[in-house]
């Protein structure tokens, strides 16, 4: 899919505050710009917000101790990646061609390698995330 310039401005964005350390930029681009072209902002912030939801509770669920709480969150990574998977599944269905059939390939596959590919989404949506809290808290410097 041909990007616009500003899905490719926000994905240069992203590369500078990350050091060029995208996991997926192709396939962020090709979100960013569905989206944005169907005039889809909901079921972006929500997937930005759940991917980034399931990028944290994964790297928490990693950790070698043992305690009530990790396996609270431990349990809910499966109902995140569904969360996920729908989104991704519905975002399939507004791609055509050979960005449907890689979306497909790639992401919506029950095997342990779509659910690697989707970590590693969740890490690029939990970057964008990050700069959407750093602009948010911005502070106004308009002149009083």
């Amino acid at each position: 899919m041909e990007l616009s310039p500003d899905t490719e401005e926000v994905l240069n964005f992203l590369d500078l505050v990350t050091g060029e350390n995208l996991r997926k930029r192709n396939d962020l681009g090709t979100i960013l710009e569905v989206l944005a072209k169907g005039n889809k902002a909901n079921l972006a912030n929500d997937l930005i917000f759940y991917g980034s939801a399931l990028w944290n509770t994964f790297k928490i669920s990693k950790r070698n101790q043992e305690n009530v709480e990790l396996e609270k969150i431990r349990a809910e990574l499966p109902q995140l990646f569904t969360k996920i998977s729908d989104m991704l599944t519905e975002i399939s269905g507004y791609l055509s061609g050979k960005d449907q059939i890689h979306f497909d390939k790639v992401y919506l596959q029950s095997t342990s390698g779509c659910q690697r590919n989707i970590i590693d989404l969740c890490f690029d949506l939990n970057e964008l995330k990050k700069v959407q809290i750093a602009l948010k808290n911005k502070p106004n410097r308009r002149a009083t």
